[in-house]
């Protein structure tokens, strides 16, 4: 009878077989990549905290969400210039930065765009940027010179802190219409109003309404531009300071109505 030693394993016979230098470069190789893992695990070694400087419109969780990362990521795998990017993008966001701060601290600088219209919508007022995002509600404090108001009729829910609530060039455009008002017109344009079926209408400081037609998508915003031409030709051969006027149509601009 012959009896035989166990057979060693295939990986450790395979091992056996590796000549010396390229069994230590194997090894080395695992000890590397064991430590690495223990090393990106390290408590320290992951975000923790989150210090926000500056004001954020958005909750802490929304804005780490925005800038692309989590509590608990690893520290060393953030790429904080990617994440400020991302940040920028934002339509609320005027600027930011992202830095590390060991041990596990991450510090956000953000600032938001300032106020440029008061959205009053669904019963709510709130202040709105140029670029038509939603800073929060109006403050308590007021603003040193008032800003011009727009009144949303249009069904549907509030838009949230941080969203698009109307397009970037039209809340653009109001805000220059409301400063050029008075000299263009003769009165104050005191309020917009877009109404259920997405028609913008000025509200003047006197009484009367102008009736712009629809003005929400691209083609419908860059036709304002001559409607308002044609209310300014009008204002030159008409008093539209006179209490009688109350709708001006100018949904055509070559065929403008006034109504008394």
């Amino acid at each position: 009878m012959r009896i035989s030693a166990p057979r060693k394993p295939r990986w450790l016979e395979s091992w056996i077989g590796l000549s010396l230098p390229v069994r230590l470069s194997s090894g080395a190789c695992a000890i590397a990549l064991v430590a690495g893992l223990i090393l990106f695990n390290l408590p320290l070694l992951k975000v923790q905290r989150v210090e926000v400087v500056g004001t954020s419109v958005v909750s802490r969780g929304q804005l780490l969400q925005e800038a692309g990362t989590r509590v608990g990521a690893s520290s060393l795998l953030l790429n904080t210039q990617r994440m400020a990017s991302n940040l920028l993008a934002q339509p609320w966001v005027a600027s930011a930065s992202v830095r590390v701060r060991w041990p596990g601290k991450l510090v956000i600088s953000i600032a938001a765009l300032p106020p440029v219209l008061i959205y009053q919508h669904g019963g709510k007022e709130l202040v709105l940027a140029a670029s038509g995002a939603v800073l929060g509600p109006v403050p308590q404090v007021p603003a040193s010179a008032p800003l011009p108001t727009v009144v949303d009729e249009r069904a549907g829910a509030v838009a949230a802190a941080g969203a698009v609530a109307l397009p970037a060039n039209l809340t653009s455009a109001l805000v220059a219409l409301a400063k050029v008002c008075p000299a263009a017109f003769g009165v104050s344009c005191s309020q917009f109003v877009v109404s259920p079926v997405g028609a913008l209408q000025i509200k003047s400081s006197v009484g009367w309404v102008a009736d712009l037609g629809p003005a929400l998508t691209p083609g419908q915003i860059g036709s304002l531009g001559p409607k308002l031409e044609a209310l300014r030709t009008l204002a030159a051969r008409v008093n539209l300071k006179s209490p009688t006027i109350k709708v001006i149509y100018l949904e055509d601009p070559s065929q403008v109505e006034v109504s008394p």
